[in-house]
């Protein structure tokens, strides 16, 4: 027998009632014995809303050196990782990576650089590149670039792109603990002003940074609130080098019980399951659609190398994915 709470949260999303912060709290409150029920309720609210499967693929344009000080990053200049770094890539470059990934199955590529704001002329050389896509492929175009202004979104558009990826991280209350170089509001900012010019938002964060389970809710609630279109989700792969380089892994049983209350929080948005999974889930990363995600991340990540790509692919077409 469900859970009664379990019952009444799922028929109140499935009615198209938003869930409140507080109701997700009292989810993320049950004791482990419901967690298989709060994964198939999950998988439910999936399907009734006609969430398709999907996959994307990320290219680290520009790597390392980065300004910013968030404890969990190879890439940040504060910390000796050991982590690639180079300039902006060639536009050769960028582009034929976006043409493998199309080869490969990948439904969108996405253009991923290191540092806070990009310069004028290496967004010229994005937009050279989204444009080149455009016309080569039926890839969905994405960029993560930092922090973005008026005139940059703008020269985006025009160029073609669809979406901006731009991850909160995690709850604006825990958010200090995880950088003090850039507010939170910044990047709250960003998120509005790409979904002002109508661009697809692709926004989420890294969980197993320490937070608790009412913080990772209030990410979610922020998630909701900014309507945001698709939730990455990963889970912290502890990078030497880096402050938070000895925290524990979540649990399978955690990052998937994750993964469905973000799905009970914003049931009408896409939830992609990117870096961690291979390390956190292993085999259990069959069990990702029954929690409520979608889609994954295929091919490798910023600075760590993802799972083979055919044994990905044969996992999506041996699942139960939607």
């Amino acid at each position: 027998m469900l859970h009664p709470l379990i019952t009444n949260l799922t028929r109140l999303v499935l009615d198209g009632t938003p869930l409140t912060e507080e109701q997700g709290r009292l989810l993320a409150d049950l004791g482990d014995e419901h967690t298989t029920e709060l994964l198939f309720a999950a998988k439910a609210i999936t399907k009734a809303h006609g969430h398709a499967p999907f996959t994307c693929s990320i290219t680290n344009a520009k790597s390392g050196t980065c300004s910013q000080d968030c404890r969990f990053c190879a890439q940040s200049g504060h910390y000796n990782t050991g982590s690639p770094t180079h300039p902006l890539l060639p536009l050769d470059e960028l582009i034929e990576r976006g043409l493998t990934m199309h080869k490969a199955g990948a439904s969108c590529y996405s253009l991923v650089t290191s540092g806070l704001v990009l310069s004028s002329d290496e967004i010229d050389r994005i937009c050279a590149c989204v444009q080149a896509l455009k016309s080569r492929t039926t890839l969905g175009l994405s960029a993560s670039l930092g922090l973005l202004n008026e005139d940059y979104v703008h020269r985006l558009v025009q160029a073609g792109l669809t979406r901006y990826h731009h991850n909160l991280e995690t709850a604006r209350s825990h958010f200090p603990s995880i950088c003090t170089t850039h507010s939170y509001d910044e990047d709250i900012a960003t998120v509005r002003l790409a979904k002002k010019h109508r661009l697809q938002i692709c926004s989420g964060g890294i969980l197993g940074l320490g937070e608790s389970w009412a913080q990772r809710i209030e990410l979610a609630a922020t998630l909701a609130e900014l309507q945001v279109d698709t939730v990455p989700l990963n889970f912290l792969s502890p990078i030497a080098g880096t402050p938070l380089q000895d925290s524990p892994l979540m649990s399978p049983h955690d990052a998937l019980k994750s993964v469905a209350l973000f799905r009970f929080m914003l049931p009408k948005a896409s939830i992609t399951i990117a870096g961690g999974r291979e390390k956190v889930l292993g085999d259990y990363q069959s069990w990702l659609p029954l929690a409520g995600a979608n889609g994954i991340m295929i091919g490798n990540y910023l600075t760590t190398k993802g799972r083979n790509l055919e044994t990905d692919l044969r996992m999506l077409e041996q699942g139960q994915w939607i």
